[in-house]
């Protein structure tokens, strides 16, 4: 089977955690047999916008297709965008010409590469597969996370246009806000529509999805791989004498809720517990203060460190030093990256009871599930496994029993293209 996968990012430019999926995706499929070329979006300088190269030929192949966001003056252009879509349309006729069809194409994110290249997917005949691995073809916040740090739980236009507003407004004022947010609810569901099948990584993400028209019918979940190899190989945590190794991975935004953990840690007995920082701080719709503004919240000797962005390749090491990972997410995250590489590793983890997140643990049995944002609880929960090293001990040997490698769900995505093509 030839299989073209769409991302908005690659590594090592961008190591989000769809990109990582996406990367470990082609590796497999490549593995089972299949044909990948991948198309993903660059900010490569020097080179013209909507341009593409040839960065990897083999299998997986890799294409890249320059976009910069050069020129976008409003909203609607941030879904849209001719170049990348005429970028597409260019590396099928390249590939017809040699006589050459992708059997599928699985999108995992379109911002940068533009909606309209489902359209120019849909117009050469290639079934296509969408997995939602977060809401921005319904929110441009691409969360469900409301500008005054309130989660959504649906799509409320009133509400969303006050979003909207406050979040761009240098696109959008009272006049124009509620007919900003309409067309994106309207392109979304055109979209929709043109997808043969759509996948989630858990059925928490659908609600929104279903009350804009999506049929149920349409969907299927499959589960998010994660790269086991190296980190099955870790011990589990010694959880000897001293603090409690508490560690935090991921990126560093107000969704995550990090300042809830930090406040929680800060409620521990001195000495007990400490908390371990990891993640790239990144302006967060034109926000570049959250960091500074959760380490202020610190006092001197608080036991918190930040060490800082890492690499795909070095987290083994960093959750070798760890005995519990915590993320207290405030938003409904579809899968939850850093949990899952957690549980492979063999640490027990400490989840918001929110989205995908609670997917991944049984409370008690894995770790932790707590309500989000309530920082006692989360205090509470702390407290109990820094006094109770055979209780993290206890979680640690059932981690991994929740968390698989790329191989078992690229053999499941497998099935959902061969009934796509269908």
């Amino acid at each position: 089977m030839r299989v073209l996968l769409l991302c908005h990012g690659w590594p090592p430019e961008s190591v989000g955690g769809v990109e990582q999926h996406v990367q470990g995706l082609a590796g497999a499929l490549a593995g089972l047999g299949c044909q990948v070329h991948v198309f993903a979006r660059t900010s490569t300088a020097g080179r013209p916008q909507g341009s593409c190269y040839l960065e990897h030929d083999g299998n997986p192949a890799l294409t890249r297709a320059v976009y910069r966001w050069e020129g976008v003056g409003s909203l609607d252009q941030t879904y849209d965008a001719p170049v990348m879509a005429a970028a597409l349309q260019g590396l099928l006729a390249a590939a017809s010409a040699r006589g050459e069809r992708f059997d599928v194409a699985h999108v995992h994110h379109l911002t940068g590469l533009s909606c309209g290249a489902v359209a120019v997917l849909q117009d050469a005949g290639i079934p296509v597969v969408l997995t939602l691995h977060d809401y921005w073809l319904l929110c441009p916040r691409g969360q469900m996370f409301h500008h005054r740090g309130e989660v959504c739980d649906r799509i409320d236009a009133a509400r969303c246009a006050e979003c909207l507003q406050l979040t761009f407004p240098h696109w959008l004022g009272p006049g124009n806000a509620a007919a900003a947010t309409a067309l994106v609810q309207q392109r979304a569901a055109q979209l929709l529509a043109r997808v043969q099948k759509l996948v989630v990584p858990s059925l928490r993400v659908l609600p929104p999805f279903l009350a804009a028209g999506v049929p149920a019918g349409k969907c299927t979940v499959v589960e998010n791989g994660v790269d086991t190899t190296a980190l099955h190989a870790l011990p589990p945590p010694p959880c000897g004498p001293g603090p409690l190794r508490l560690g935090y991975l991921g990126t560093l935004i107000p969704s995550k809720g990090l300042h809830v953990l930090v406040e929680a840690v800060r409620r521990q007995q001195p000495g007990s517990v400490a908390l371990r920082i990891f993640g790239n701080a990144v302006s967060y719709h034109g926000d570049d203060g959250y960091l500074t503004r959760v380490f202020e919240q610190l006092r001197p000797g608080d036991p918190v460190s930040y060490h800082g962005p890492y690499q795909a390749a070095e987290l083994p090491a960093i959750l070798g030093q760890i005995d519990v990972v915590a993320a207290p997410a405030l938003w409904h995250e579809a899968f939850g990256l850093t949990v899952r590489e957690g549980l492979a590793a063999g640490r027990p983890v400490l989840v918001s009871r929110i989205g995908g997140l609670q997917d991944a643990v049984t409370d008690r049995v894995q770790g932790r599930v707590l309500p989000p944002g309530d920082v006692a609880a989360w205090a509470a929960a702390i407290a109990e496994l820094a006094a109770d090293r055979q209780l993290v001990r206890g979680l640690a040997v059932h981690a991994r029993s929740r968390a698989r490698g790329f191989l078992p769900m690229a053999e499941e995505l497998l099935t959902v293209y061969r009934d796509c093509r269908a």
